[in-house]
Order: C-alpha cells, then structure tokens, then sequence
C-alpha cells in the first residue's frame, strides 16, 4: 500500500509544485485520477493534506545521471573509480572503463544507454593507441554492434570506424578555427589527414586545395567516401603516403596542417619545406602544462635553422587537455 494525497482536480498543478518543492512527492508511483479528484503518491503523511493509504502502480522512473543509474550496482569503492565522461561519435558512446572495473562493463554501457537515449551503441577502450596508424582499440559493452557511426561537424558528416581509424571530436573548435583563417585560393598541405576532418571542414567553407596526405589505408577509404558524402566549394585530394616521402611530390602550398601533436616535432622538415615563403604552418604538440610552449619553440626554431630557413611565431594557444599536468597546444608560424 501506498500513502496518497488527495485534492480536487483544479488544484492539482499547485499541489504537485507544492509537493515537489517539498520532496514529498514519490516518483516510483503512478498518480491517479477519479470523479474530479487528483491522487498524488507521497513518501510520508503531509499536513494539510488529505492522506490515504491504497494499491499502487509503479513506474519506471529515468535516472538524470550515470551515477544514478548505477546505484545499487556498484559499491563505494566502485564509484570512486567510476569514469563518467566519455566521447560521443553520433549514436555510439566510447568510454573509459578502469581495469578493476571490467567485469562491470556491461552494466555500465547499459546504464548510459538508459540515461542517454539517443545513443544506441557502447563501446569501451580496450588497449592503448596504435603507434603507426594512431588507432585506438574499442569493444561493444552494450547495444547494438555498430562501430561506424556519423559525425556531425561545422556542417559535414564524417563517416568513421571506430577501432580502425583516428579521430578527434575534441578538436572541433580548433578545427573551425583553422578554417576561419583560410582565404580562398590557397594551396594547403593536410598532414596526417585521417578521415578527413581538417580539410573537409575547410573546404566546406573555402575554393581552396587540399591535399590530405594519410598512412592509413582504411581512413583514406572513409576520407573518399567523406568528400562524395559533403557538398564542398574547395578540393580535397586524397594521398595515400607516409609525409616524409609523400611531401616531397607536393606544391609549395600557403597552409601546412601537422595535427600529430604525439610526433609532431618528427615532422617539423617536411612542414617548413612545403610551405612557400610566407606560408604559414600550424604544428600541434602535448606539452607539461606549467611550461607550454619553451620547448616546442626551440624545436621549430631549431628546425628551420638546420634547413637554413627562418620562421616567426604567429599565434600560441592551449587547444585542450590531453592528462593531468599535460595539454595540447597549437603554435602558428610563417616560415620566412
């Protein structure tokens, strides 16, 4: 049996608010209606009100919060080592999950596909990044098996596999950003393209050229597919090479794109050989938070010095987060 308040229909939205301010109201229960009157379900006889104890129906309340819909399911000390954040790539969610907590996988993917109803697949990370191609490993917990969802960004769709292919939703904003400093006319050079992200979402919005230099052979694929599947005003040519070979066929271009911020710093002479003189390279690195840019000043410093060129720094910025006391930034150059 369930404690009931009871009032007359016409002041029902009052005494719910009234109800739910007080947090009297029970959510577990149905409310009821009958010959003019409102049944609301309460935890606990409130004054004022018209208590009655009757059968109830219960409902199936959504948790707000992963947390919540892992209770009881989890202990404490569960909890505490719970990673809530994770990325979504269209309807599939990949999360972390600790290495103490992989027996609870399942439960785990099911309780965000409760709380996230638009999500319809979940996978987590199952190993660390593949050094050649930058891939990370993932595995269905829960869902439908579907690793190739579509992206949604600045206006393209970006199709992907995920566990095959690298890509980065956090990089959107810089994304945008680059684009936003491309003129029409320019000749770019997109290293380590991917699937396509940085020249797509540039020629989306620019009559440029863009050659999309890849290793991958699969995201070369899927950059194709991704450049038949957008309405661009620039080209995207697909190259399908390693950069420190690939680079040497290529024009002089206004624009360099060095999105590798692990080996960035490997690439350095390719970039500053591409550019013509006054093109501009924007070269990514993970750097200690406390000091973010000393280091990866002196590379490129260093670096065109060795090919006899000179550069000047043009822009400095943190893009994100990548760990604790470790970000990626972005540095943009002119080489001279």
């Amino acid at each position: 049996m369930v404690k009931y308040a009871r009032v007359r229909a016409r002041d029902a939205e009052t005494t719910k608010r009234e109800l739910q301010d007080m947090g009297a109201l029970d959510h577990g229960y149905a409310v009821r209606k009958e010959k003019g009157y409102v049944w609301f379900p309460v935890k606990e006889a409130v004054s004022g009100y018209e208590i009655i104890e009757r059968s109830a129906r219960k409902v199936h309340v959504k948790p707000r919060s992963l947390k919540g819909a892992l209770k009881g399911v989890l202990s404490p000390d569960e909890f505490s080592q719970l990673v809530t954040s994770f990325d979504i790539y269209g309807t599939v969610a990949v999360i972390e999950v600790p290495h103490n907590l992989e027996y609870k996988a399942k439960e785990i993917g099911e309780a965000i596909l409760e709380v996230h109803k638009n999500l319809r697949t979940v996978c987590m990370k199952a190993g660390r990044h593949d050094t050649e191609f930058r891939v990370m490993p993932v595995k269905v917990i829960a869902g439908e098996n579907n690793l190739e969802p579509e992206y949604l960004e600045h206006g393209i769709k970006i199709k992907l596999h995920l566990g095959e292919v690298y890509f980065s939703q956090r990089l959107g904003t810089e994304r945008g950003r680059i684009a936003d400093l491309v003129k029409d006319g320019e000749t770019i050079a997109g290293f380590f393209a991917g699937v396509g992200p940085f020249p797509l979402v540039i020629a989306k919005k620019h009559k440029c050229t863009i050659y999309a230099v890849e290793l991958n052979p699969r995201a070369v694929e899927l950059m194709k597919e991704n450049i038949k599947l957008n309405k661009l005003k620039g080209e995207v040519i697909p190259i399908l090479g390693d950069v420190n070979k690939a680079y040497k066929d290529l024009p002089k271009c206004d624009r360099v794109l060095m999105p590798a911020p692990k080996t960035g710093d490997s690439f350095l002479e390719p970039c500053i050989l591409t550019a013509k003189p006054g093109g501009i390279v924007h070269y990514y690195e993970f750097a200690p938070s406390g000091d973010h840019y000393t280091a990866a000043v002196k590379k490129i410093r260093d670096a065109a010095k060795a090919l006899g060129k000179k550069v000047r720094i043009l822009n400095k910025k943190m893009v994100r987060q990548h760990a604790v006391r470790v970000d990626q930034i972005a540095i943009d150059f002119k080489v001279l």
